[in-house]
């Protein structure tokens, strides 16, 4: 299972650390040079660091089996550009909430 995660929340790191562990491939999309060093390095965790556009969000989303949004509650934009993308994609989403 290929799945791609926005990040950028600790719930988001934890996440991404467990599906590492059941075998998932995992890409991890962070805004910020400090949201990657929060990531870390994990086996089986690739991280993305910079914000997306829509078209790159589609894009990233090719070929994946999920896409999970762990953004931080009042990235709004964020969460509906994401949820957007995934539409386009036919990929489906799933909202962490805390």
């Amino acid at each position: 299972m290929r799945v791609l995660l926005f990040g950028g929340t600790t719930e988001g790191r934890l996440l991404s650390r467990e599906l590492a562990d059941l075998g998932a491939e995992v890409t991890v999309c962070v805004a910020t040079s400090y949201g990657r060093e929060e990531q870390g390095d994990f086996p089986g965790v690739a991280v993305l660091t910079g914000r997306r556009t829509a078209t790159e969000m589609v894009e990233l989303l090719q070929n994946q089996s999920l896409c999970i949004d762990a953004t931080h509650p009042y990235a709004v934009a964020a969460t509906e550009n994401i949820r957007a993308a995934c539409k386009t994609a036919g990929v489906p989403y799933r909202r962490l909430l805390r």
